[in-house]
């Protein structure tokens, strides 16, 4: 779940801004160009502005502080891989299509966030940031455990599988691929080592 002091702060937007809603998101995307070109330590609010094509008080419309802006920047882009995810994983397609898609989708978010996903978490909740990032995780734990049952019930996965400790160990699955494997082959080998110990 979103934490509400997020999303607090559009009581003061303007009704004009309120209209507007994609501007938030311009606002973040910006954010993550910038993080990419100048790091953590050189992350400006007049840059992002500069790079969303926004005056400086429009970030300040959506989001109180930097710190504010960083954690609804995390909270955007993980929900947004999560939304992939379930779409993915819902589909009615057989399940080690499926997979492989995730994993797929998976690694495409680990590259994206390389170098940036902790020392963005580590500032943007300083405070709490275990209970916060937790609470962010579950999201993912559900959908994968919905994924899970649904290859058991389609028989296509071992009916004794323990669907919770299942899922949380796909979680795992291409979270660090620091080593330049080829991208492919690697996808090809989580899926084949998953699958051998899950398949019915």
């Amino acid at each position: 779940m979103h934490k509400a002091c997020t999303y607090a702060k559009l009581k003061y937007v303007t009704t004009d801004a309120r209209n507007v809603p994609s501007k938030r998101n311009v606002i973040l995307e910006a954010t993550i160009r910038v993080l990419r070109e100048h790091g953590l330590s050189g992350l400006k609010v007049e840059e992002v502005a500069r790079q969303a094509e926004v005056g400086k008080g429009t970030v300040y419309l959506y989001f109180e502080d930097k710190q504010d802006l960083l954690k609804a920047l995390v909270e955007y882009h993980t929900h947004r891989f999560y939304a992939d995810a379930a779409a993915i994983t819902e589909a009615d397609r057989p399940f080690e299509e499926r997979l492989r898609d995730l994993l797929k989708r998976r690694l495409a978010f680990v590259e994206e966030w390389r170098g940036l996903w902790s020392a963005v978490a580590r500032e943007a909740a300083p405070e709490g940031q275990k209970a916060w990032l937790t609470g962010l995780h579950r999201n993912y734990q559900d959908i994968l455990e919905r994924f899970i049952a649904s290859g058991i019930a389609s028989g296509e996965l071992r009916s004794d599988l323990d669907v919770p400790l299942t899922a949380s160990t796909l979680a795992a699955f291409g979270c660090s691929p620091q080593l330049d494997f080829p991208r492919e082959a690697y996808l090809s080998q989580l899926v084949e080592v998953f699958m051998k110990g899950v398949r019915a």
